[in-house]
């Protein structure tokens, strides 16, 4: 078999909760069913001797099956991850495993997600996931942030999977695949790198992903296990207050750049390209909206408005929300 890789990006600030998550991810990797792997963890500076202390233990426990890479200062995570992907094909392993330092991944990922890349149009191996908080306890439902459920509710119909999955993910999901619990070939990622944002960074690499020829695959037998602490709605928009802001200018950016690669690698399904943004744009006001950011969701409305709004009135009414939403949403149109 040949060895896959789980990627990890680690900022961490050297407390015993922020280590001991670490050492909880590892162990998750430790515990896959599938052997064959390695960890490439990339240090982004967190700049504690603490931190530095569990690197040493992990390996002097892991020996050569992780690989820690250093940063000379703060980059990021979407630099951190492409660092560590560059990494993993100097190696010559053929996929990576995405998995965040305080996130756990199901014992058989790897297992799964090896036998779905077996089929070589797959591009792109993601699950669900469940949410956990600092603690590891599951977060009841009504206390999870509506932009983080519209995401999980979108695992349980109409779900990405197949070709074109760019294009599912722009004018259905806005965004389907947490970070975590999304595997690619390292080809693929190579490719295309996260851009240098720490606000959905992700979604902008995911949409680019889904416009190259290829397949995206759902898992439905195992779930990850997303941690965001009590009281916050993300890690991202914790730590940025402008997110939804940046959100709607890396998604925008996203799509553009989709639209780009589709033209190029022929992934336009026979869609017109100005139909597709009117979608995106009403599909991007709706996570706005669940947000909280009016001001943002009413713009990306405008932007679809520009372009047609009996559109746009259209792609309101298929989006998947309650019908006091929609209301509100043609209400903004006007």
């Amino acid at each position: 078999m040949n060895k896959a890789a789980f990627i990890i990006p680690a900022k961490l600030n050297g407390t015993p909760d922020d280590l001991g998550q670490l050492r909880l991810t590892v162990e998750s990797i430790k515990n896959q069913t599938d052997k064959d792997w390695i960890i490439i963890l990339i240090d982004d500076f967190s700049d504690n001797d603490a931190t530095y202390e569990v690197y040493g233990e992990l390996k002097v426990d892991l020996g050569d099956k992780i690989h820690i890479l250093y940063s000379d200062k703060n980059y990021g995570t979407g630099a951190a991850r492409n660092k560590g992907v560059t990494y993993a094909a100097s190696l010559g392993v053929p996929f990576i495993l995405f998995n965040d330092s305080d996130d756990i991944s199901d014992p058989r990922r790897l297992e799964l997600v090896r036998a779905a890349f077996e089929d070589p149009k797959v591009n792109v191996v993601y699950t669900s996931f469940d949410i956990i908080n600092e603690n590891g306890d599951p977060v009841p439902k009504e206390k999870i942030n509506p932009s983080i459920q519209e995401i999980i509710d979108g695992h349980k119909k109409d779900i990405v999977e197949g070709e074109l999955a760019w294009i599912q993910i722009t004018t259905k999901k806005k965004y389907t695949n947490l970070t975590s619990c999304t595997a690619a070939r390292t080809s693929l990622a190579i490719e295309e790198p996260f851009p240098s944002t720490s606000v959905s960074e992700d979604s902008h690499t995911w949409v680019r992903y889904g416009a190259h020829p290829g397949k995206f695959v759902f898992l439905r037998d195992i779930k990850g296990h997303y941690r965001i602490r009590t009281g916050t709605a993300s890690r991202s928009r914790a730590n940025n207050p402008d997110f939804y802001k940046r959100m709607y200018e890396v998604d925008v950016d996203g799509f553009e750049q989709g639209v780009i690669l589709a033209k190029k690698y022929g992934t336009m399904g026979g869609y017109d390209e100005n139909d597709l943004r009117v979608k995106e744009r009403t599909r991007l006001a709706l996570s706005l909206y669940n947000g909280g950011d009016l001001a943002y969701c009413k713009k990306s409305l405008n932007d679809a408005r520009s372009i047609s709004l009996e559109k746009t009135l259209e792609a309101i009414d298929k989006l998947p929300c309650d019908k006091r939403i929609k209301e509100q949403m043609r209400r903004f149109c006007k």
